[in-house]
């Protein structure tokens, strides 16, 4: 697993690398208004990068703050009180969209939107659909995240090898007194098919290893979370699950509106630092993606290839991601 990792942090180093050519000067996006931006969407947990440029490079003053719709999540809004501006957050929610992973991959492959900031990069179904359609996307690594593993506060077991992790999610580590807890089931909460999360989980962790689902006989339909915050809502009354989440997701959305712990892995502790470095056993990427077919002088170009500017990394490591420069 240690030489799979260092030949994939390799790859998301050498692609970006090869992606990082950069043909459009700051000045390109100064000053640029609403109706000139291009059509955007994200997945949930990179909203608030995609949100943060866009309010930079539109001139919105912003600010974090809870989402009152939810309640359980911290969001960057844009703060028009005592200011001027030549459009409404409806003009802006118009023009930026925020569908989730998989939604924003689709509607980008059908030429609903122009430029996207996904948790991950595009899945082998999203590939075959953009086939299908005779599409090819451009894609490449944007920042630093990773996946980690949450339980319940009261849940003595703070630290899991990777190994543990793969055998609680394919059914063959039942019981946490197997891993140092109390002797009591396992609860293995999974996030739906095509999510960003499951899409990382499958390929990341569990290295092509059938995991357990809604459909075996021994778990519960409902272990399955149709929303980013499912694992956290069941943690926090479930003292025996355990589930998992992006990092940054978990430390700057979540933050402590939700009472669950992350665990080490191997002995890592998910940090800034640990992801930095590559420690921590499951680094991954969020990725930025326009259609290949995209024209270089459009905005959605534009804005595509600022992202990978320092000016545009700045931007990525004050919304708390790390951006890869």
């Amino acid at each position: 697993m240690i030489v799979k990792r260092i030949i994939h942090y390799a790859a998301l180093v050498a692609m970006l690398s090869g992606c990082n050519v950069i043909g459009n000067p700051e000045g390109d996006l100064k000053d640029i208004k609403l109706e000139d931006w291009p059509l955007t969407d994200c997945s949930t947990s990179t909203r608030p990068v995609r949100d943060l440029v866009a309010y930079k490079l539109l001139g919105v003053p912003y600010k974090w703050e809870v989402d009152w719709m939810s309640g359980t999540t911290y969001i960057i809004q844009p703060d028009f009180f005592g200011t001027e501006s030549s459009f409404s957050y409806n003009d802006y929610l118009a023009k930026n969209l925020c569908s989730g992973t998989h939604d924003a991959y689709m509607n980008l492959i059908e030429g609903k939107t122009d430029v996207i900031i996904a948790s991950r990069d595009i899945s082998r179904n999203e590939t075959a659909s953009a086939a299908e359609l005779g599409v090819e996307l451009e894609t490449a690594p944007l920042a630093i995240d990773a996946l980690v593993f949450i339980v319940n506060p009261k849940n003595p077991v703070k630290n899991l090898t990777a190994d543990q992790v793969r055998k609680i999610y394919t059914g063959e580590i039942t019981n946490w007194k197997e891993v140092g807890g109390v002797d009591h089931t396992i609860t293995p909460y999974i996030r739906n098919a095509d999510s960003g999360s499951q899409e990382k989980m499958e390929t990341l962790v569990m290295d092509g290893l059938r995991m357990i689902d809604g459909t075996e006989e021994t778990y519960m339909y409902e272990i399955i979370g149709s929303q980013m915050i499912s694992p956290y809502a069941q943690l926090e009354i479930d003292e025996y699950g355990i589930g998992y989440t992006p990092f940054f997701y978990c430390t700057a959305m979540v933050r402590d509106l939700m009472r669950v712990d992350m665990i080490s892995i191997d002995g890592v502790a998910p940090s800034k630092e640990s992801l930095r470095n590559n420690k921590y056993p499951f680094v991954s990427s969020i990725y930025a993606a326009v259609r290949k077919a995209e024209d270089h002088e459009s905005m959605a170009y534009k804005l595509y290839q600022f992202l990978f500017t320092n000016k545009g990394a700045d931007m990525i490591d004050e919304s708390g991601y790390i951006a890869i420069r």
